[in-house]
């Protein structure tokens, strides 16, 4: 009855959290009755499960105040324009949608949709193969008494897999509501962002398992497989 409970709740919080980045600005902005914004929360929805499958498997994050990010200083500033920022790109973009005069061919739109639906689909593959992949593993930014280095499957390609997912899922996005203004935006936001997390969490992961995480880092790119 309690995990009944707790999904109830999550998939609740899921459905505010959808609604505040894609329903409430696409219904404010007359944009409601496109099927981009339904293809958008479906696929929102879809990519956000691997968190709340975790959760019901393995019991709750750790609390948020733990999270190494937010205890520094650095890390809160990331915070703070990862939200807003986000919130921004979320809402910038379906405004520039809502009032775009289209100028590109029936060639170009159907291309940059199939491009956007692809990076989507693909996003929440990555991001439901890397959750289960990390298992209990998958938390906040901090460490546990019993962590262990996760070096198979998709982290054996690239050290941030959860990190590409978000990254194609929000491309995805600023694409198929062919909003050029969002993707720089989002640029901004995701090099502040990630790459504030991805050094402390580099930190942290050199600290603990000291030479076996350097020598993986040697041997996997980041966050784009054979680039960086």
């Amino acid at each position: 009855m309690n995990s009944f409970l707790k999904a109830i709740g999550l998939l609740l919080a899921l459905v505010v959290f959808i609604s505040i980045l894609i329903v409430l600005p696409a219904f404010l902005f007359g944009a409601f009755g496109q099927w981009q914004i339904f293809v958008l929360g479906l696929g929102y929805f879809c990519f956000f499960l691997g968190t709340i499958w975790r959760t019901l498997k393995y019991g709750e994050l750790t609390p948020y105040r733990e999270d190494e990010q937010v205890k520094r200083t650095s890390g809160r500033l990331a915070s703070i324009i990862q939200i807003t920022g986000l919130l921004g790109v979320h809402w910038l973009a379906i405004y520039d949608f809502s009032h775009a005069h289209k100028h590109e061919s029936y060639a170009i739109e159907a291309a940059l949709t199939t491009v956007a639906i692809f990076l989507i689909v693909l996003s929440i593959i990555i991001n439901q193969i890397a959750v289960r992949t990390l298992g209990k593993f998958f938390d906040r930014l901090t460490i546990k008494p019993e962590h262990q280095l996760i070096t198979t499957g998709i982290y054996s390609w690239v050290q941030h897999p959860i990190y590409l997912s978000y990254i194609l899922l929000f491309v995805g996005f600023c694409t198929l509501l062919q909003s050029s203004i969002s993707f720089v935006l989002l640029a901004i936001v995701c090099i502040i962002w990630f790459g504030n997390r991805i050094m402390i969490e580099e930190e942290l992961l050199v600290q603990e398992f000291g030479e076996d995480y350097k020598t993986y880092q040697q041997q996997t790119k980041r966050i784009f497989p054979f680039i960086y």
